[in-house]
C-alpha cells in the first residue's frame, strides 16, 4: 500500500516541484520511503506503506531493463507468479511483489494483469518508447485518479491533489438529491477522473487509450457450491495473509467480517487482533456476536466507541481523509476503527467490504430473488419463501419486496392476498425499494444477479472502497478485503440466485460454507445492521450544534447548493423530535465541510 502520482508531458519538462508539493499531501500514504524520478517527459512520485520485504530494496520508483514502476497494492499471488517467471528465464533481487509486477509486464505485456491475484494501481513508464502503461485492479478496491489535456497526464492516488479548487457541479447535485457517490468517472473536483475498475490506460504521444481487460460473465456454477465457496474462501484468507508486519482483523458480528476473522483462525493464526466499533444506543451494539467470534477463535480484542463531542472534534480530520463527500456518519466509524487499529500496533486490516453485493446480503435484494420465482411462475414457491421473510425481517421489508419491478403484476396479486399484511404497505414502501437501480446490460439470466452485478459495479460498492482506502490510509494502514477475491466473485455469480438467498436467509451458500467455524449465533443472524451510527442522535446533540452554526453562516448561504432556510428549518424540526431526518442534514453538513476545505482553501 503506497502513495503515487506524476507527471508525464510530451511538449515540456514535467515540473518536480510539483510533484513534491502533492507528495507532500499525500505523505500518510507512505511513511516509509519516498523518491523521485525525473527524465524529459516524466516525473514520478512515490511514497511506501512497506508491507513485503521491509529492506530498501523494495523502494520506488522500482527501476528494471529501462522500465520504472510505482506500485499501489499488492499482488496476493506473487509468490507462484514469481516462481513460473523463474522458469522463463527471469532473475529476482528482491523479495517483493513489486518486482514481479517488472518481470510479468515484460514477459506478458499489456495481459500481465490478468494474471495478477491482487488489488492494484500501478504505473509503469518506459522512456524509450515514451509510454506510460497504468492499471487498476479488477474491483477497484485500489484508487488511481487522473487528468488529462492534450499531450499532459497528471496522476495521484487521490483526486484532491490534482484539483485546481473547482467544483464538479453534477456530482453535487446527484449527491444532494439522490445521496448517490462514486457511480461513474467523474468525481467532484471538475476535470479530475477516475480510471475505471478493470482498465488499464495507455499514454504515449499517439494520446490516451483505455481499455477494459476483465468483465463478469455467466459461467457454469460448480456441482457443489458450498464445497466451493468454502475452499475459494479460506484460500482467498490465505493469501491475503501474506505479510511482513502484523495483520489484523475488522470485526463487526455480521456474517462477513466473522467469516473472515474465523478463517485467520482456520490458517492458524490464533491470537489475531480484532477491532469492533460499538455503540451503547439499543439496536447498534453487535457486541455480542463479536464477542462470539472472539471466543472461537481466541483473538485479541479491542473496541472502540465515539460520541458526538468526539465526532466534531475530528470530523475536520476524517472530511479532510476523505477527499470528497461521504454518505453518513458510519464512515467516521470506520476512521475510528482503524486509528484503533493503528494504536494496536497493526499495519494491515483484513475487513468485509463486498459481501452484501457478491453474496446478496441487502435485505432489499430480497425482492429480485422473488421476482425470479414469481417471473418463472412458481408462485407457491414465492409465497412460501416471501412468508419466512416476511415473519423475521416484518411485513415492510416484504411491502419493499413485493414493489420491486419486473414482478407479473397477476403474480404480485396473487402473493399479496396470501401474504398478511404486505398488501397495505406495498405503495409507501415502493420508494425506499433498492429495485430503482438501473438495468445495465450485465448478461445474467436471473433479476438478482443483475441488481447485484450493479451494486458491485455501479452503485454501492465504489463509495465504501473509497471509504476503506481514505480511512486506513489516514492511519498509514493497509486495507485488504478478501471477499473481493475475484475468483470468489467469479464463483457467486455462477450460482443460481436460489443459492444466495433462501427465505428469510440472505448470503445463504456463505452461511452454510463457514457454517462449522462460525458460532451458531452468529450463522443465525437474520437481523441486517450494516455498519450503522446512531446519527441521528449525534444531530440531537453537538454535532446539531455544528450543524447549525454551518447552515446559519454566510458562506453557506452564498454558496447557494443548499436552500439554507430549508436546512436550518429541517435542523431544528429534527432536534425537536419532529422529524427524522440525519441523512439530508448529513449531507448539507459534509458537502459545506468539504467545499470549505478543497474548494474555498
Amino acid at each position: 500500500m503506497c502513495g503515487l502520482t506524476g507527471i508525464v508531458d510530451f511538449d515540456r519538462a514535467p515540473e518536480r516541484a510539483e510533484v513534491e508539493q502533492r507528495l507532500d499531501w499525500l505523505a500518510h500514504r507512505g511513511p516509509d520511503g519516498r523518491a523521485v524520478l525525473v527524465d524529459e517527459n516524466a516525473c514520478l512520485g512515490h511514497l511506501r506503506l512497506a508491507i513485503i520485504d521491509l529492506s530498501d530494496a523494495g523502494l520506488q520508483p522500482m527501476e528494471r531493463n529501462g522500465l520504472q514502476l510505482l506500485h499501489n497494492g499488492e499482488i496476493y499471488n506473487y509468490i507462484e507468479l514469481r516462481d513460473e517467471l523463474r522458469g522463463r528465464g527471469h532473475r529476482f533481487s528482491t523479495a517483493t511483489d513489486s518486482e514481479v509486477i517488472l518481470a510479468a509486464y515484460r514477459e506478458w505485456g499489456e495481459s500481465c494483469v490478468e494474471r495478477f491475484n491482487g488489488m492494484w494501481a500501478f504505473v509503469i513508464w518506459d522512456a524509450s518508447s515514451r509510454t506510460l502503461f497504468a492499471s487498476r485492479d479488477r474491483l477497484g478496491i485500489k484508487p488511481f485518479y487522473y487528468r488529462h489535456e492534450r499531450d499532459r497526464l497528471e496522476f495521484a492516488s487521490e483526486p484532491w491533489v490534482l484539483s485546481r479548487g473547482r467544483a464538479n457541479l453534477g456530482p453535487v447535485r446527484d449527491y444532494l438529491e439522490q445521496g448517490y457517490l462514486d457511480q461513474g468517472d467523474e468525481t467532484f473536483f471538475e476535470d479530475v477522473v477516475r480510471l475505471p475498475p478493470a482498465h488499464s490506460l495507455t499514454f504515449d504521444p499517439g494520446g490516451l487509450r483505455c481499455r477494459q481487460y476483465w468483465r463478469l460473465e455467466e459461467s457454469t456454477p460448480p456441482p457443489d457450491s458450498v464445497a466451493a465457496v468454502r475452499e475459494t474462501m479460506l484460500d482467498a484468507v490465505r493469501l491475503q495473509l501474506r505479510s511482513d508486519v502484523p495483520v489484523g482483523t475488522c470485526l463487526s458480528g455480521g456474517i462477513d467480517s466473522s467469516s473472515i476473522a474465523v478463517a485467520v483462525a482456520a490458517q492458524g493464526h490464533e491470537h489475531q487482533k480484532t477491532v469492533t466499533a460499538y455503540f451503547e444506543d439499543q439496536g447498534f451494539d453487535e457486541r455480542p456476536f463479536a464477542r462470539a467470534v472472539v471466543e472461537r477463535t481466541g483473538a485479541d480484542a479491542h473496541w472502540v466507541t465515539f460520541g458526538a463531542d468526539d465526532l466534531v472534534g475530528d470530523l475536520p480530520s476524517i472530511v479532510e481523509a476523505q477527499g470528497e463527500p461521504f454518505g453518513s456518519t458510519s464512515v467516521c466509524a470506520g476512521w475510528y476503527v482503524m486509528r484503533e487499529a493503528k494504536r494496536a500496533g497493526l499495519t494491515v486490516m483484513l475487513d468485509g467490504q463486498g459481501g452484501d453485493e457478491v453474496f446478496g446480503g441487502y435485505r432489499a435484494s430480497f425482492g429480485y430473488r422473488l421476482a425470479d420465482l414469481l417471473g418463472a411462475g412458481k408462485v407457491s414457491d414465492a409465497t412460501r419463501e416471501l412468508r419466512a421473510f416476511a415473519q423475521v425481517h416484518g411485513p415492510r421489508w416484504a411491502a419493499v419486496a413485493l414493489a420491486t419491478p419486473h414482478v407479473p403484476e397477476r403474480a404480485r396479486l396473487a402473493v399479496r392476498g396470501r401474504v398478511r399484511g404486505a398488501t397495505a404497505l406495498v405503495s409507501s414502501a415502493l420508494g425506499e425499494s433498492a429495485a430503482t437501480l438501473p438495468a445495465n446490460g450485465a448478461a445474467f439470466p436471473d433479476r438478482l444477479r443483475r441488481q447485484l452485478h450493479v451494486l458491485l459495479t455501479r452503485r454501492g460498492l465504489p463509495e465504501l472502497l473509497r471509504y476503506e482506502d481514505r480511512n486506513s490510509m489516514a492511519h498509514s494502514l493497509e486495507a485488504r478485503v478478501p471477499l473481493l477475491d475475484h475468483r470468489l466473485v467469479e464463483l457467486a455469480f455462477s450460482l443460481p440466485s436460489s443459492e444466495l438467498i433462501r427465505g428469510a436467509e440472505t448470503k445463504s451458500v456463505l452461511r452454510r460454507a463457514m457454517s462449522d467455524l462460525l458460532p451458531p449465533a452468529v450463522t443465525a443472524r437474520r437481523d441486517k445492521l450494516g455498519f450503522v451510527t446512531p446519527e441521528r442522535r449525534f444531530f440531537r446533540g453537538a454535532l446539531g450544534d455544528l450543524a447549525a452554526d454551518v447552515f446559519a453562516s454566510q458562506a453557506f448561504r452564498q454558496r447557494g447548493w443548499v436552500d439554507h432556510r430549508a436546512a436550518v428549518n429541517r435542523l431544528e424540526r429534527h432536534r425537536a423530535g419532529r422529524l427524522d431526518a440525519g441523512m439530508e442534514l448529513w449531507r448539507a453538513l459534509n458537502l459545506e465541510l468539504w467545499a470549505r476545505r478543497f474548494v474555498d482553501a
